[in-house]
């Protein structure tokens, strides 16, 4: 396969990702409910992306999942109170939390599906080992740095807005992380692995196809 058609069908799986995202972001598809529990399913396509493409692609298609991010809080700001404030009242800071956190979450995804790639131990049949630890521990990545980062860049104008201390907003942001967090790391280690796993098989099977013609 030469190099113009590798570089083609790249952009094309990164497009169908991005697609994917806003797909997500803007419908009930994006998040998970259970009981109690609400998850969102967002930052699968991404971790995706960056355990198959690896870490530049996994930067892309985080960007592409901040951007459905700040589309959504300007188009639908009673989806997210807490994104809405911070846009509005610190949008540098907002611009910052929303679209750092996940273009790092899509780079370091990548970063560490490309390491454990070389654990001889976790290739061939146990590379679905590989792409669960990489959904799990990209899922967290992305709880982390968005709550890290809007915690550390917007919990003061969070807190003059409602007249609460930064210590209830601490507190609400590590109820967050962990009421939500936590599902959505599990459910990305299972959906994360079982995609990875069936995309690469197909991917196997069209290059054998390719070797035989």
């Amino acid at each position: 396969m030469s190099n113009t058609s590798n570089k083609v069908h790249q952009i094309t799986r990164l497009a169908i990702l991005a697609a994917i995202i806003f797909l997500l972001a803007f419908t009930p598809l994006g998040f998970l409910t259970i009981g109690p529990i609400a998850a969102t399913t967002i930052q699968m396509p991404v971790i995706i992306g960056a355990a198959l493409m690896g870490p530049v692609s996994g930067a892309i298609l985080g960007g592409f999942f901040g951007l459905s991010a700040l589309v959504k809080v300007l188009t639908m700001p009673g989806a997210d109170p807490f994104s809405t404030l911070a846009l509005a009242h610190a949008p540098l800071s907002y611009l910052i939390v929303c679209l750092g956190s996940r273009v790092a979450m899509g780079w370091l995804s990548g970063l560490l599906s490309a390491g454990l790639k070389r654990v001889p131990a976790l290739d061939g049949r146990a590379s679905v080992v590989r792409y669960g630890i990489t959904g799990l521990i990209g899922s967290a990545l992305n709880t982390v740095f968005f709550l890290g980062l809007l915690w550390g860049l917007c919990a003061e104008t969070i807190s003059a807005y409602y007249g609460v201390d930064l210590s209830g907003v601490g507190a609400l942001v590590l109820g967050t992380a962990y009421a939500a967090g936590i599902p959505e790391a599990l459910v990305s280690c299972v959906v994360v692995a079982a995609v990875c796993k069936a995309l690469e098989r197909i991917g196997a099977r069209k290059w054998a196809s390719g070797l035989a013609a």
